[in-house]
């Protein structure tokens, strides 16, 4: 298993309580029952002009974490893992992001292979690998609280 130590026990206690049928007396702790719950995309993102972007601008989060969170939200919430370079300027910017140049900013992601990069200049994509779903996972489940 890989990734931080929060997200592997909650996807393992999610997986244990899956295949166990909870006894007949016995319901969850509400709060095991909200560690488990995935972050609420739908409550973190909002669709505007067919473009996902975030529906507030959150303190503490930069452009490059606002990139990340709308990668996983498309993800998630319509199974696409590509968006076209354009596509995410125009999201990241719609957000309350003002990135001057978003390859400089998803640099670091890229190195840490969070996002993969492909095409080159204005066809450019970027493809959000499972170590960033895991990151962006724990950010929104911190920005959900």
């Amino acid at each position: 298993a890989e990734g931080p130590a929060e997200f592997i026990l909650t996807e393992k206690e999610g997986f244990l309580k899956g295949i166990q049928a909870p006894e007949a007396g016995q319901e969850p702790s509400k709060n095991t029952v909200k560690a488990l719950e995935d972050p609420d995309w739908t409550a973190l993102t909002e669709t505007r002009n067919d473009l996902l972007t975030l529906k507030n601008k959150h303190l503490g989060l930069k452009a490059g974490e606002a990139a990340l969170l709308l990668l996983a939200a498309e993800s998630n919430l319509k199974g696409s893992r590509e968006l076209g370079a354009i596509t995410l300027s125009k999201a990241v910017k719609a957000s309350g992001y003002a990135p001057y140049r978003l390859d400089r900013i998803l640099t670091k992601a890229i190195k840490e292979v969070l996002i993969k990069a492909s095409g080159t200049k204005r066809n450019r994509a970027y493809h959000i690998t499972d170590k960033g779903l895991e990151a962006a996972w724990l950010e929104a489940r911190k920005l959900s609280k």
